[in-house]
């Protein structure tokens, strides 16, 4: 168990099923920030399909957390990406994975781990899988890049998250 008294640095957590086609973009998108960002970056990208309540210790020590996810709320067309806003003590959860963030966070909070105080919800609308595929659709693996770099700008670049202060940053990352 982690026992750290002070949440630095961000995670960036995609979450998603790989085997049901689009609904792993968030885990895809995660890669890909990953592979783009490199190590070094000061940044913690996790891809995983597990339930949250199995990251309460990945995700403690963190000052900010960034979730991307597919939802399926049929408003908007497949491929759209859009901020969810996160309210703590919200009626209703706002995930499919068994537990809420806010429900993570309270259990962080109750075993004494420092949890994010930052949370931002991404999420990627995609038609509702009905059948087992090991890839994304054509249409969202062309989108990957674009929603990648959207949340690498509102997230890291426009925070200046994206390296410690022990590195010095390079080349589109000099800012």
């Amino acid at each position: 168990m982690k026992t750290e008294t002070t949440p630095s640095g961000t995670m960036i957590l995609g979450l998603g099923n790989p085997i049901l086609g689009d609904d792993g973009i968030g885990c895809a998108v995660a890669e890909f920030i990953g592979n783009r960002l490199g190590t070094g970056s000061g940044v913690t990208v996790l891809s995983t399909s597990v339930s949250l309540i199995r990251l309460v210790d990945e995700i403690s020590g963190h000052h900010r957390l960034v979730v991307i996810d597919s939802i399926t709320t049929g408003q908007a067309e497949p491929g759209v990406l859009m901020e969810i806003e996160f309210r703590k003590r919200s009626s209703s959860p706002i995930s499919a994975h068994h537990f809420s963030i806010e429900q993570l966070q309270d259990i962080g909070n109750a075993l004494g781990l420092s949890m994010p105080g930052y949370v931002k919800v991404y999420g990627i609308e995609i038609i509702r899988p009905e059948v087992y595929e090991d890839s994304l659709s054509p249409a969202l693996e062309d989108l990957l890049p674009e929603f990648a770099e959207e949340i690498i700008n509102q997230e890291l670049l426009s925070n200046c998250m994206i390296h410690d202060s022990n590195t010095t940053p390079r080349g589109e990352f000099a800012v």
